[in-house]
This record gives structure tokens, C-alpha cells and sequence, in this order.
């Protein structure tokens, strides 16, 4: 092509015409009245979220300044808006230093205008506003919450203390008629105090669940790893549960290796007696439970399997949930708080091992966990 060429193609590009460039203005104008339109729209809503959001919401500056307050805040705090604004945030919370972002809720000290301070929580994060980056600061007041669980903790001391103490008095008793020393008893009699010993052996496990319990929620499981084999751990608890199981028709079978571990073995023998009560309460009269266990890798895998009604697919994982119980089928009363499950996946899962089940309904319910042969 030659430079002739090139002119004469530069010169057939015609200008646009006035009527052309109106169009387009007119065009670009109605865009930009759209999203002006659109933007205070948006935050409108995003005004109404921030007012209407279900806890307190403070924005603060990098100085750590206060800019605004949702409603819910001004509430908690008794201030009003102009009353804080442009104020450092120490004042509403008085041992706060910094503000850090936080994935998870951070208890501080709030002071409202009267003085008064109060437990709550907050969390942290930054968002950018008209280039500018901000501190987001979500508050909750916690002080019926606290109130709650001083009553809770308050409540399971006085089950430790003044319930545990006198069942374990009277089950030694018990225990004692039983064997005979205070005189012969007649079937009867034997019967009726086999049927106390069953109940106040019930009681007791349930008070120990829920002290259990109490440990998980308050992070003071303690785990005390030791070298112990699979045969202990499974003997222990068959003896145990054997002697305290609710159906003496339902048999209890084993199948084991006897390999050794490193593990908290009281804790894993509970969680055994746990899946060996469970399994012996569901069985059919005249049926029985198998334990097995053995290696798995670097892991000893424990099975409790049963003839039960089993467990349908879609309650597999919510089953080990804190006060979970399936539904029943009529002819089975099965009594609990639904703790058994959820005690035995945390200390399972304490050792570095995990627990599930495989059942399907009518056909019987395999629980199944594994744990480390070494806790390093």
C-alpha cells in the first residue's frame, strides 16, 4: 500500500454529525442519571441496613475516632449521637488500647453514660468509604448472657457437690443389702434393689455427662496420653458396661487385636461404655453387640455394631449434636438428654481421631472411631 493509499482511506472516515453527537450525549446522560439514581438508592438501603442492623454498629475512623452510631448502639450506650462524635473510642470502651480485626467476637468492657460498665463483644473489620478506610465495630451486650451462664455453672456445682455425692452413698448401700450384709434378702426384695442400683446408676451417668459437658463448653477436657493397648481399652469397658446393661438377654461379643497405643485410656473406655450402653438399649431382646477393633494405618479403629433399628441417612452427622435424640419407634423408650454421642466425639476428636456411624434404617448401626497410635 502506498502512502496515496493511506491518505485517500483516512479521508472517507466522515466526522460524526451534530445530530450523532447529541444522541450520544444524550445517551451518556440518562446512564449517568441511572447511576445516580442507583447509588443513592443503594444507599439509602445500605443506610437502612446499617440503622436496622440487630446489633450495635460504630464506625470509627483510623485515629480511632468515633464517626456514627447505629440505633441499637446508641441504646446500649446511653449516649446520643453528637454526644460521641469525633470522640476517642476509650471512652465507651474504657480498657480497649487498639482496635484489631477479629474473626471471632472479643469480650471487652463497655461504659455507658452513667458510668455504668457492662460485658460485651465485639468484632472488628475495615471498610473502605469514599477512599478512606474505616473500622466497623459490631457490639453485643452479653450481660444476660453472663448472667445465664454463672447460673449454669452455679447449677452444675451444686449437681457435683449436693446430688453426686449422696447417690454414690446410697448406691453403696444399696450395693451392700445387696450383697448381704444386713441378712438374706427374698427374690423379691433382691429384685426390687437391683431395680434402685439400675436407676441411681442411671442418675450418676447422667450427672457425669453433664459435667461432661460443661468441660467441652469450657475448653477443660483434659486428655492424659500413656501407652496402653486395644485390649485393655476394650476389656475395661465390656466389664463395665456388661455389668450395668439394661437388656441381661442382649450378649456382648468381641473381636480385637491387641496393639498398643498412646492414649488417654479412661476417656476412650468411656467413650466404649458410651457406644456399648447405646448399642445395648436399641438391640431386639436375645440380640447381640459386636466390638472390633484393629488397624487402620497409622490409626486403631474402633467398631460397636448392633441389630438395632438403625439410623437414617440424613441424621448421620446431626446425631452427634449436644441434646440430638432420634425419633423412637413406639415399642423403644430410650431415656437421655442426648449428651452420650456429642461427650464421645469431643474426646475423640481431643486425640487427633474422628467418629461416624454407617446404618441404614432397619439394618442394624455400625459406630465407628479412630484414634492415633501416637498423640505426637
Amino acid at each position: 500500500m502506498t502512502e496515496s493509499d493511506c491518505v485517500t482511506e483516512e479521508r472517507t472516515e466522515q466526522p460524526q454529525t451534530y445530530a450523532e453527537i447529541s444522541k450520544c450525549l444524550l445517551e451518556t446522560r440518562a446512564e449517568l442519571d441511572l447511576f445516580k439514581k442507583n447509588h443513592a438508592s443503594l444507599s439509602v438501603r445500605i443506610q437502612k441496613i446499617i440503622t436496622s442492623f440487630p446489633l450495635g454498629l460504630i464506625i470509627v475512623n483510623r485515629d480511632h475516632q468515633i464517626e456514627a452510631l447505629n440505633k441499637r448502639a446508641v441504646s446500649s450506650f446511653n449516649y446520643l449521637q453528637e454526644d460521641l462524635a469525633r470522640k476517642p473510642v476509650q471512652v465507651i470502651f474504657p480498657e480497649l488500647e487498639t482496635l484489631a480485626v477479629s474473626a471471632e467476637p472479643v469480650r471487652v468492657t463497655g461504659r455507658r453514660k452513667n458510668g455504668e460498665t457492662f460485658p460485651c463483644e465485639i468484632c472488628v473489620n475495615i471498610l473502605e468509604i469514599k477512599g478512606q478506610e474505616r473500622y466497623f465495630v459490631n457490639v453485643q451486650d452479653i450481660t444476660e448472657r453472663q448472667r445465664l451462664e454463672q447460673l449454669r455453672k452455679d447449677l452444675l456445682a451444686m449437681v457435683s457437690h449436693d446430688i453426686r455425692q449422696p447417690l454414690t452413698a446410697v448406691r453403696l448401700v444399696l450395693d451392700m443389702v445387696l450383697k448381704g450384709f444386713y441378712g438374706v434378702m427374698n427374690p423379691r426384695g433382691e429384685k426390687n434393689v437391683k431395680t434402685a442400683l439400675s436407676s441411681i446408676d442411671y442418675l450418676i451417668g447422667l450427672v457425669k455427662n453433664l459435667l461432661d459437658a460443661e468441660k467441652i463448653d469450657s475448653g477443660i477436657i483434659e486428655v492424659i496420653p500413656a501407652e496402653t493397648t486395644v485390649g485393655a481399652i476394650i476389656n475395661k469397658a465390656i466389664a463395665t458396661a456388661d455389668g450395668a446393661k439394661q437388656k441381661a438377654s442382649v450378649t456382648i461379643e468381641t473381636d480385637f487385636t491387641n496393639d498398643v497405643l498412646v492414649a488417654d485410656e479412661d476417656r476412650i473406655v468411656q467413650v466404649l461404655i458410651n457406644l456399648i450402653s447405646n448399642a445395648v438399649k436399641y438391640s431386639p431382646d436375645n440380640g447381640m453387640v459386636r466390638v472390633v477393633a484393629g488397624l487402620d494405618g497409622l490409626n486403631v479403629k474402633f467398631r460397636v455394631i448392633d441389630q438395632g433399628p438403625g439410623i437414617a441417612q440424613e441424621s448421620h452427622e446431626t446425631i452427634f449434636d449436644r441434646y440430638q435424640q432420634l425419633e423412637q419407634h413406639k415399642s423403644i423408650k430410650v431415656e437421655g438428654f442426648g449428651l452420650g454421642l456429642a461427650i464421645c466425639k469431643a474426646f475423640v476428636e481431643k486425640h487427633g481421631g474422628r467418629i461416624w456411624v454407617e446404618s441404614e434404617v432397619n439394618r442394624g448401626a455400625t459406630f465407628c472411631f479412630t484414634i492415633p497410635l501416637s498423640s505426637d
